[in-house]
């Protein structure tokens, strides 16, 4: 996709803004980052002189030909950059993720061309194409897109080179790529064409623990220990990687606990005990305190709330939110509060298809999602119109077929309770004129959605080590479900939602095809705009036709019927939707499916397997008491 050299200015005001932090900092007086930022740069331009050839070979190639050749070569260039991602990625998270590697799809950028529809490029988008059916009109799409890249990275690299590194933050770099390879690279996520997600993340792999052998010149004597256990780890990762096993038959669940969590642990271990700071470049969700990818604090909650009131972890604000969330008082006539539709004893969802309203007999247009573990998210509601929990509030206060009220009704009403006026006061007295407002009240309740976490289920307390027991079919399903059946590539771990790691910022959505009901013989597609009605001018876009947010499985058992409109009644008509290829592949005319349509063949036994690995993820234990 051709840019103007006008616009690529533009970029460069935009990345200043972005990395101005990076630039600023002068190189560090040790030689580990030195040494490093010496490597990191000859791999950079490495990647770069791949990219120009694959450019220069996309501009004279003019038959089929040639299409093997451009594959090898953007397979080549592709594990150049894998060399290199764990380092830019964390340095350029947002030019990374729209321009060099992102996803294949269309997207809107808060970051670049702002409110402009930015067309799928990049790495991703060049696997997916040159494993599309040769044609001449492919080869020049695959021209476009290998010059598009080059302009890119050009352009960046001018900024962002030389790199200026410290200690704690290449430290941090090698963790957050640890997340990214069992997150995106074994899932298969990066790679939609080729489906070389092995290959890749052995080659990052390798690029890591070369980087961090150059710790070993710097370290205090007494931590040797230490340093030869991560050695260990590195090549044992090493090892089952390169051992060339089929993508499918990955066994990715032992992974995770022999390697990925070990590694990810001992990493702080050595940081800490070598006196690094932890000073992350930029503020991520990932909290880089945690030990495991499954601790109930890896992610941090409050990264995705507006604070200003008080932190959302603040037990006296939960409490109050707590409160606020089962009283009737906070609707029209005191006949609905908030768990009229997020019961707990149903994991805070309502068993219904459609959630009920105000009005006897008439319903709400979309199904409750479960409220477990929504904190960990930048977008709210299945059309992703709220920003924060707190709007999310405001949503179900104004709407006419939920609260139907306003909050200076609220207000009034909890001003004449002298419980409500000393929870207030002790919460929020003195912030502003009054403790009983709009913002306390939402604030209150958001605190407490924030807090409802589900990270004690089986699951979790197996790959924590915390028992030894899970059952086979369980684990043959989590392998299932992070390799074979792609749904770890859009339900991402450890939340297994769809917000993206390894840095969480952004959350996703997808157009499946949803069908009104599951028929797979007259299959009627659901006409519910989705994101592309959800009233935002960023969203009014064709592509975001139908589309609706990833939202988390966990405790998915407990939340039947699924989907936006509640018309899949089980998991099984879940699965077998999902194995034929979503709405498209039933036969609809679906626009812009997000689901690939092909099916994935997904046997009857593998779809049980993953549906009882779904089961493990049940944890009711999280309500915030």
């Amino acid at each position: 996709m051709k840019k103007t050299s006008t616009l690529l200015g533009s970029f460069f005001i935009c990345l200043l803004m972005l990395s101005g932090a990076q630039m600023a900092i002068p190189y560090p007086k040790d030689t580990i980052p030195e040494k490093v930022a010496l490597l990191y740069t000859a791999n950079f331009i490495k990647f770069q002189n791949e990219v120009n050839a694959l450019a220069a070979l996309a501009n004279k190639a003019t038959s089929m030909n040639e299409w093997e050749a451009l594959k090898r070569q953007v397979e080549k260039t592709r594990l150049a950059y894998k060399e290199i991602e764990f380092i830019f990625d964390y340095y350029q998270t947002f030019y990374n993720g729209t321009y060099i590697n992102g996803a294949p799809l269309p997207k809107v950028s808060e970051y670049f061309e702002a409110e402009k529809v930015i067309r799928p490029g990049g790495l991703q988008a060049l696997d997916e194409a040159v494993y599309d059916p040769a044609s001449n009109e492919n080869l020049q799409h695959i021209k476009v897109l290998a010059n598009g890249l080059k302009e890119r990275v050009d352009f960046i690299a001018n900024i962002h080179l030389p790199v200026h590194l410290k200690s704690s933050q290449i430290i941090e770099c090698i963790r957050s790529g640890i997340v990214r390879i069992f997150t995106l690279g074994l899932t298969g996520y990066d790679t939609p064409g080729s489906v070389n997600g092995l290959k890749e993340s052995a080659v990052s792999w390798q690029s890591m623990e070369t980087t961090f052998l150059y710790f070993e010149s710097g370290m205090a004597p007494k931590i040797k220990a230490e340093f030869e256990a991560i050695k260990k780890l590195f090549t044992k990762g090493k090892r089952i990687l390169n051992a060339n096993t089929h993508f499918n038959d990955f066994d990715r669940l032992a992974f995770l606990k022999e390697v990925v969590n070990p590694l990810y642990a001992a990493l702080l271990e050595f940081q800490n005990a070598n006196k690094i700071a932890l000073e992350p470049y930029k503020k991520h969700a990932q909290n880089y305190k945690a030990k495991n990818l499954f601790d109930i604090d890896f992610l941090n909650t409050d990264f995705y709330s507006e604070l200003v009131y008080l932190p959302l972890d603040n037990p006296k604000t939960i409490a109050l939110g707590k409160l606020l969330f089962g009283d009737p008082q906070l609707s029209k006539d005191n006949v609905m509060s908030c768990v009229s539709c997020h019961n707990p004893n149903k994991g805070f969802s309502d068993g219904l298809p459609k959630s009920v309203s105000n009005q006897k007999g008439v319903f709400t247009d979309r199904n409750a999602p479960t409220l477990m573990d929504a904190g960990y998210s930048a977008r709210y509601f299945w059309d992703m119109w709220a920003l924060d929990l707190e709007k999310q509030v405001v949503h179900v206060i104004d709407n006419d077929l939920e609260f139907n009220t306003n909050f200076d009704a609220i207000v009034a009403k909890l001003n004449k309770s002298d419980r409500y006026n000393k929870l207030f006061k002790e919460a929020y007295g003195g912030i502003a004129k009054e403790d009983i407002n709009q913002r306390s009240i939402s604030n209150a309740i958001a605190a407490y959605v924030n807090s409802l976490k589900s990270f004690n289920s089986p699951f979790d307390k197996y790959v924590r080590n915390e028992t030894e027991e899970y059952p086979e079919n369980a684990k043959r399903g989590f392998n299932l479900f992070m390799g074979k059946a792609a749904c770890g590539s859009c339900h991402f771990a450890p939340v297994f939602n769809g917000t993206v790691p390894p840095f969480y910022l952004e959350s996703e959505s997808e157009v499946l095809g949803i069908t009104q009901g599951f028929d797979s013989i007259a299959p009627t597609l659901d006409t519910d705009l989705g994101r592309m009605g959800n009233g935002l001018k960023m969203d009014n876009h064709s592509f975001l036709k139908n589309s609706f947010k990833t939202v988390t499985v966990r405790n998915i058992a407990l939340t039947a019927p699924y989907m936006h409109n509640g018309s899949f009644a089980t998991l099984e008509d879940v699965l077998a939707f999902y194995n034929l290829g979503g709405g498209a592949g039933l036969g609809l005319e679906v626009d812009n499916q997000t689901l690939p349509d092909a099916p994935l063949d997904l046997s009857q036994q593998e779809m049980e397997d993953i549906i009882a690995f779904m089961e493990t993820l049940t944890d009711v234990s999280g309500y915030g008491d």
